[in-house]
């Protein structure tokens, strides 16, 4: 039969799959119960009415007895026979099972002429029966015929939604106006019968239920005049009442369902609802409302969203593909455009994080959800830089978003994270390297200059205070404190590539420094990055696990097997501590033998969860990019498909349908903090990204295969895997040449993508501080530290060293994790280490480096700093007292040695390689001398 098919060419060839055609709204919205990878199984986003962008999707939530982790979703199950209602908004694709956000201001349709009872006590009792063959669902469209009778239409502007309830019969509209999916803490319903309108407000928590709590307020009119109508609060149901209201302060109950009220209509009325939604006022609501859609049918509006999703949706044109395939790609870059979301109202007034009302700049928009509870954990990694290819005014708008939180509060967080990271940094700084520069770069800058560092008092990083004076959180922190040193470090890297593009030597300096904190949870007797304690390495824990059950989880929605990559900015550094490029590459295929396995005691890899999306990208560095190609279409073709179980992960906002959507145009934007975007080849034969207000990328591919075999870069031939971040600002061609078989592109050391080592062999720790501010420095990782009044002053010689000049809260000493200290050129019969160990005595081995290119290796010692010195110290001060974080000090003595090592005096010593780790404990090195 194949052969048969492959000779009976059609006469003519069928047309290709239109982007906005092959959208597929119901792709993601069945969890499949057969896996348990730690996070939801499936894509958790919904079928419903919404423009790119927009502040409203309205859209059915369902409900299915049973199972509430499966049956109560906060969007749409599959698999679900009953609707709960048609709701405001929708966070697409979260986790947070039970704690859904969105779906404000719900309205069922109900076949009948009254309530038979108080939805306050039985709400499910108005749950619509429903079928998938009566649903139809299209970009800013949805249908279903109920099994009432009643037919629902919705469409949607930008902040109005649009809804068509046509009713055979007896016909009402039950308005839950407290029935959104998280904890209600009040909300008030109005009627007005004379104007047809309907408005009020709920007050609520958002998604997660973590500690963001927020007011939205609604306004509709009706085309149809009321027969009667009616609200309910608590037990308390009333015909003909216009107003109820349930409300307080207390934000530790919940009073969903409560409070609402309904509207009937003439028997078989076709009734068009227009419903605008504002987070300032009814007002704003009534405004948005009137401004969207006044003058406009239900058919207008229908038109009017068509044409955004087609303009959208054609920013990336890819030819080729069979039907499936462009209904997968097409749809997850429908997927990826619904967030973030407008927050302004068209009057430009918004509310801010100060819980004040502030206008936007004409022209522009707000947007406040940027990647809902992570803080942008999600979006950084791969949602953030598709908006910069194909909306550029949009990635402007949200830098100056950040850029508004953060002159609003102070602080680079919205509110309480879920998620671990100023990723705001991240998506800030890669934007403004793809060329989203038009939002206040310096004050950005200076921002977090000021508050990413000692004393740690205004930033939003948990155990700021301990990664700012030691580059490493302890295990025993938990909170998955391991990844959190890694997320911190691309934090840094972020902050340091943009103080670089602004000329901020200094800044730029100290943050690259910090950006290779993760070599300090690198244990180089392992070879993995693992968690680490006071005392030394924790080697006893299992890499595989997510979490021991002892509260000591240490890496976020992942194993260390996963996360042990998750150094995007340094990967030829983690290559060479991993043994070099032999050893990672099988290190990284038992990764890569399991593609989706989950956080659960595995050794294989979680690619629908976020901490493993650069990992196929990672065979380029290994100079293997045809071990790039092949992963990735081997994720294509397993995880992905087009039924409703087709989205393999939650897709947090449309962060993982970015990433498929990367993975099939051949790029991607692997070494965040920057635009640079690591080559794999593209799975469409052509592919044109044609932005809204920016420049054009094209793809263009000759040959057939999946392998690249070479590659032009605007007309010039290039190995190298990857272009920087130049070509995404100023736009270009790619042209493949693809072949069957794995050739020599890309395979020289001198064509990898590149790797950001400076600051490698930067100071790391803070040891001193000031006397009453003991915050500005930890030594041990319990908060003491030496006080510098006690110490030499900055630059003074003592014992043959020099005592770093270091000023207040900047690094003055190493955590050796293999740093290069160059010394003056000369032949010398010692080299001596000035430093001391907490939690110690600790021994490293270091390497003299002769001039002549030969080394020597050398065992290196310190005593604890509050017991002694050990064989070979020599006691070079010590210091009456320590400074304790709290402002205090405390009585004692604490040493500072010196040890000493003798070397080939018929060589010349040209720099010192401080150990790669320590024996146990944690060594300090202040200074190092040839003598």
């Amino acid at each position: 039969m194949l052969s048969t098919v492959a000779l009976a060419a059609p006469a003519t060839a069928a047309p290709a799959l239109a982007p906005f055609d092959a959208v597929n709204q119901f792709i993601g919205t069945e969890l499949d119960t057969t896996q348990n990878k730690s996070n939801d199984a499936y894509g958790n986003t919904f079928p419903g009415a919404a423009v790119p962008f927009g502040m409203v999707q309205p859209s059915p939530t369902t409900y299915k007895p049973g199972n509430a982790g499966v049956g109560e979703k906060g969007g749409y199950e599959y698999t679900a026979s009953l609707i709960r209602g048609f709701g405001m908004t929708r966070h697409s694709g979260t986790g947070c099972t039970g704690r859904f956000g969105g779906y404000e201001f719900p309205t069922i349709p109900y076949a009948g002429d009254s309530l038979p009872v108080n939805p306050a006590t039985d709400v499910k009792g108005y749950y619509l029966s429903f079928s998938h063959a009566n649903e139809v669902a299209q970009p800013g469209y949805y249908k279903v015929a109920l099994d009432n009778g009643v037919t629902t239409e919705l469409t949607a502007t930008t902040r109005t939604a649009v809804s068509r309830y046509a009713f055979a019969g007896a016909a009402t509209l039950l308005l839950d106006v407290s029935g959104q999916n998280n904890r209600s803490f009040g909300s008030e319903i109005t009627i007005d019968p004379a104007s047809r309108t309907v408005s009020g407000w709920m007050y609520g928590t958002d998604v997660c239920d973590v500690g963001n709590l927020y007011k939205a307020y609604f306004s509709t009119t009706y085309d149809q005049p009321f027969s009667s109508y009616g609200t309910w609060n608590d037990a308390e149901m009333v015909t003909g009442s216009t107003h109820a209201e349930k409300s307080g302060t207390d934000t530790g109950v919940d009073f969903r369902h409560d409070t609402g009220g309904w509207l009937t209509f003439a028997p078989g009325t076709t009734v068009t609802a227009k419903t605008g939604l504002s987070y300032v006022s009814v007002a704003g609501a009534a405004a948005n409302r009137d401004r969207e859609t006044g003058g406009k049918s239900f058919t207008d509006v229908r038109k009017q969203a068509k044409r955004s999703w087609q303009e959208a949706l054609g920013t990336v044109t890819a030819a080729g593909g069979d039907d499936a395939q462009r209904t997968s790609f097409y749809t997850a870059l429908y997927h990826a455009f619904l967030h973030p979301n407008v927050r302004e109202d068209v009057t430009g007034e918004y509310l801010g994080y100060d819980d004040e009302v502030h206008t936007v700049a004409r022209g522009r928009h707000f947007y406040r959800d940027i990647n809902f509870a992570g803080s942008g954990w999600d979006m950084y990694r791969s949602q953030a830089q598709l908006i910069a290819l194909t909306f550029p005014r949009v990635a402007d708008d949200i830098n100056q978003s950040i850029v508004a939180l953060v002159q609003q509060t102070g602080r680079w967080a919205p509110g309480a994270a879920r998620m671990q990271g100023d990723n705001l940094q991240v998506i800030l700084a890669t934007l403004d390297d793809m060329g989203a520069t038009g939002y206040d770069r310096q004050a950005a800058l200076a921002s977090m200059v000021a508050t990413q560092r000692l004393p740690a008092t205004t930033t939003t990083r948990s155990d700021g205070y301990q990664y700012f004076a030691t580059g490493m959180i302890e295990n025993r922190k938990g909170d998955f404190a391991t990844s959190r040193v890694l997320e911190y470090s691309v934090d840094d890297f972020a902050i340091a590539e943009l103080a670089g593009r602004l000329g901020s030597v200094a800044a730029r300096d100290f943050f690259m420094g910090r950006a290779q904190n993760w070599m300090n949870v690198f244990d180089p007797v392992t070879g993995h990055l693992r968690p680490r304690e006071r005392t030394g390495f924790d080697r006893s824990f299992d890499l595989r696990t997510r979490d021991d059950g002892s509260g000591r989880g240490q890496f976020n929605q992942s194993t260390g097997y996963q996360y042990g990559w998750m150094v995007p900015h340094n990967l030829a550094t983690l290559i060479a501590k991993r043994g070099g490029v032999a050893a990672a590459t099988a290190q990284l295929d038992t990764l890569m033998a399991q593609l989706d396995a989950g956080a659960y005691t595995q050794t294989g890899n979680y690619l629908s969860n976020q901490p493993a999306f650069t990992t196929p990208w990672v065979y380029n560095w290994l100079q293997a990019p045809a071990r790039t190609a092949d992963t990735l279409r081997r994720v294509v073709s397993e995880m992905y498909d087009t039924t409703p179980s087709g989205l393999p992960g939650n897709d947090d906002q449309g962060s993982l349908s970015a990433w498929y959507v990367f993975a099939q145009l051949g790029v991607y934007p692997a070494i965040y903090g920057t635009g640079d975007l690591v080559i794999s080849g593209p799975m469409f034969s052509k592919v044109t990204i044609d932005p809204v207000g920016g420049r054009p990328v094209k793809i263009t591919t000759s040959g057939a295969g999946r392998y690249v075999s070479s590659l032009k870069v605007d007309g010039v031939r290039q190995t190298a895997s990857w272009v920087d971040a130049s070509f995404a600002r100023r736009g270009g061609t790619l042209a493949f040449t693809m072949s069957d078989t794995p050739g020599t592109w890309g395979t020289a050391a001198a064509d990898v993508p590149p790797s950001y080592t400076a600051g490698a062999d930067a100071r790391n720790s803070v040891g001193t501080t000031p006397d009453g501010q003991g915050n500005l420095g930890s030594l041990d990782l319990s908060d003491w530290s030496l006080p510098r009044s006690a110490l030499p002053a900055p630059g003074a010689a003592i014992a043959g060293f020099t005592w770093p000049s270091a000023a207040p809260g900047t690094p003055d000493n190493w955590i050796p994790h293999g740093q290069r200290v160059d010394l003056p050129d000369a032949a010398a019969t010692s080299v001596s280490f000035l430093g001391l160990a907490t939690n110690g005595p600790a021994t490293g081995v270091a390497t003299v480096q002769y001039t002549d290119g030969s080394s020597q290796q050398v065992n290196v010692t310190f005593g604890d700093w509050a017991a002694g010195a050990v064989g070979g110290n020599v006691e070079v001060l010590s210091v009456p007292a320590r400074n304790n974080a709290n402002g205090t000090s405390a009585a004692g003595t604490f040493r500072v040695f010196s040890a000493s090592v003798a070397v080939d005096a018929a060589r010349t010593v040209d720099a010192v390689l401080l150990p790669e780790g320590t024996d146990k404990g944690i060594m300090h090195v202040f200074d190092v001398a040839a003598s």
